[in-house]
């Protein structure tokens, strides 16, 4: 009876920690993990070790027609480098670079006035990450931008509008109204496309004017100067199942751990019990 016991009570133990254990260690992951400001996010050497224009290229929205395909870029960024950059006000400038996978990539950016056109409105503008089609859409918005952007596709249904306007890269990279921030990405797979030479380009758009988003930054009112950092660190790549198995841990569990508990719960029944050695207990007779 005792290991029958001990046996109940290291099952429970261990099903009850299956449950647990997920979210004790998610739990701890996010209380011990750092603060990071966006001045140590980048650990950037203040010069540059190899040549940067020959990986990236700089473009302005108002160059309509070169604004497109990788110029002559075909290899990715794979070290850390640093850029300073001027963006008029009522305009916007991208660097397009080829973004590989694994690598993470950490993007540090701070806005600071211009001392010869400060801004009126404070050095605040917006951050965002696109890919190439999106880039394009992003420079027609642009040549748009002084009619009403809904009138022009009023004739599609709204759950198509998407589909003509630009997007930030996974709905997610966009950061409005900053003086200053960070943010990281890692590319899990290459994609290609036949206008591009067979790579996908990403572009980082500092955007100073106001574009058709309910949510960006209007024109600063001056010229803005960028301090760009981006860290580049080796990262990772765990196999496409895993997250397949992750994600199917839980549902598996709830349809598992009944059936084992089920089976456990009939096998103590089922116990034979040894009534073949049984002890006789002498019967006293009565003394006359």
């Amino acid at each position: 009876m005792i290991d029958v016991a001990l046996q109940k009570k290291v099952t429970a133990i261990f099903l009850n920690s299956c449950f647990l254990a997920p979210m004790l260690l998610m739990t701890l992951a996010i209380t011990i993990a750092p603060v990071v400001s966006a001045q140590s996010a980048c650990d950037v050497p203040a010069s540059n070790s190899w040549l940067v224009d020959e990986r990236t290229n700089e473009h302005t929205v108002e160059n309509f027609w070169n604004g497109g395909g990788n110029d002559g870029i075909v290899l990715p960024i794979t070290s850390d480098f640093s850029m300073d950059l001027s963006i008029n006000n009522d305009s916007a400038k991208a660097i397009s670079m080829i973004l590989t996978t694994g690598k993470s990539y950490t993007f540090c950016f701070t806005y600071i006035g211009d001392p010869e056109s400060p801004p009126s409105n404070g050095a605040k503008a917006d951050v965002y990450l696109m890919t190439q089609g999106n880039w394009d859409l992003y420079q027609t918005n642009y040549e748009l931008r002084y009619e009403n952007w809904l009138d022009v596709i009023g004739f599609l249904p709204v759950e198509f509008r998407d589909t003509v306007t630009w997007m930030p890269f996974r709905d997610v990279h966009s950061y409005e109204k900053i003086t200053e921030d960070y943010f990281s990405v890692s590319i899990d797979s290459m994609s290609s496309s036949w206008l591009n030479d067979g790579v996908t380009e990403y572009f980082l758009v500092f955007d100073n004017w106001d574009n058709n988003r309910n949510t960006d930054q209007s024109a600063s009112g001056g010229d803005l100067n960028v301090e760009l950092l981006v860290d580049v660190e080796n990262r990772l790549v765990l196999p496409k199942f895993t997250a397949y198995m992750l994600v199917a841990i839980l549902p598996l569990s709830c349809l598992i751990v009944p059936v084992i508990i089920n089976s456990k719960y009939k096998s103590y029944g089922l116990e034979k019990s040894n009534t073949e050695n049984k002890e006789i207990i002498p019967i006293l007779e009565q003394l006359n």
